[in-house]
């Protein structure tokens, strides 16, 4: 059988059929699960696909053993690519990209280093940017969170969706490593979820008879997006992930943006991933922005009656939290309450002023589990 630069002809043949995916995994200090979640990926029964993790500034040398362990794992005849982050805004170096489309998809892998932590939205844009500007560009992007991992089959049911439903951005069904009967599937309201329950009544349940259903938002832990929706939006907003947001509430506010440009959110039945909710950030830093960026996206997003709606219901609530979190002499999380309803009401985005000092592994858990955490 005829063998091309690393790929035989059958193989070759399957590739060019199929979308190419550039699967975006992000690290920060979290070497560890990058590397449980890279091995799952390696098992991907999808025939063409590009692995990228970007290294967001890791103070423990996660990206020299990130990279370590590809060398010894990708196999012979891998490629790896190690780029700056300037060098990856600008589509990559020409040589190494023509060595990646030739190599097959289990033995590619794009190792990019930020030298500061951007948060999870200005690191993903800089993935995003480069998956779109290389010379063979992604057809779809898989924004994988490094603490999360695939089945084999997750990949080609998550295309299989988008191709089917036309739909902008397909979300997987993510399933708590802890509970698996916690499982993170819509379908959402992006309004139910600023007035949850008992304020709201009971969000409805997927008809599991269906192979995908749609959803106001889907989970930023695994999100296949078109990458010509990518564009349209960067086009008009100058950015992919909103970078005001650093953290927490950014699939939200991005699947608003896509609908609000006529593209749907689906998820889809057959992909699952596997993720432990709140394992790799710091409850503060969760608290912080998972409170701040609500009341930021609010204020974005929602209609006026809503906005003032939320308000009403909010404001009073917040801050009989942190009454109460002092009267149980709980100061930080009565600090970290107050701050963060401050500076959002001030309209402050970003990175947390106290985010160093709180230093911990990126994670993305849903806004009613960080609730909770607050809440024990």
């Amino acid at each position: 059988m005829t063998k091309i630069q690393g790929l035989d002809s059958c193989e070759l043949a399957r590739e060019l059929s199929s979308p190419l995916v550039a699967i975006c995994i992000l690290n920060w200090n979290g070497w560890r699960d990058t590397i449980e979640c890279l091995e799952s990926v390696r098992k991907l029964d999808y025939p063409n696909y590009l692995t990228i993790v970007i290294d967001n500034g890791s103070s423990n040398d996660s990206a020299e053993r990130i990279k370590a362990w590809a060398e010894e794992n990708l196999g012979s005849g891998h490629v790896l690519a190690d780029y700056r982050r300037e060098t990856a805004l600008h589509g990559g170096e020409a040589q190494t990209e023509q060595a990646l489309e030739h190599a097959p998809s289990p033995a590619r892998l794009v190792l990019i280093r930020n030298e500061e932590n951007l948060g999870f939205t200005g690191g993903n844009n800089v993935v995003f940017r480069y998956a779109l500007s290389r010379r063979k560009r992604a057809d779809y992007l898989f924004a994988l969170n490094n603490d999360a991992t695939v089945k084999r089959d997750t990949l080609t049911h998550l295309v299989s969706t988008a191709i089917e439903s036309g739909a902008g951005v397909v979300g997987a069904v993510v399933i708590s490593k802890d509970r698996p009967d916690d499982r993170f599937e819509g379908p959402f309201s992006f309004l139910h979820n600023f007035f949850m329950p008992p304020l709201s009544s009971q969000r409805p349940k997927p008809d599991k008879r269906q192979r995908f259903w749609t959803s106001d938002f889907v989970s930023g832990a695994a999100m296949l997006i078109r990458g010509d929706v990518l564009e349209e939006l960067h086009r008009s907003t100058g950015e992919f992930l909103s970078s005001k947001l650093f953290m927490f509430w950014d699939e939200q506010a991005f699947c608003l943006q896509a609908r609000r440009a006529g593209h749907s959110c689906v998820f889809s039945r057959d992909a699952t991933v596997d993720h432990e909710w709140g394992k790799s950030s710091d409850r503060r830093i969760r608290g912080y922005y998972t409170e701040r960026n609500k009341i930021l996206l609010v204020n974005m997003a929602l209609p006026l009656k809503w906005k003032l709606a939320f308000h009403m219901v909010y404001l009073p609530i917040g801050l009989a939290r942190i009454v109460w979190a002092t009267l149980r002499g709980k100061t930080v999380l009565a600090k970290t309450l107050l701050l963060s309803m401050c500076d959002g009401y001030r309209g402050i985005g970003g990175k947390w002023k106290y985010h160093d000092q709180r230093a911990g592994q990126m994670g993305c858990p849903t806004d009613a589990s960080v609730t909770r955490a607050l809440l024990k």
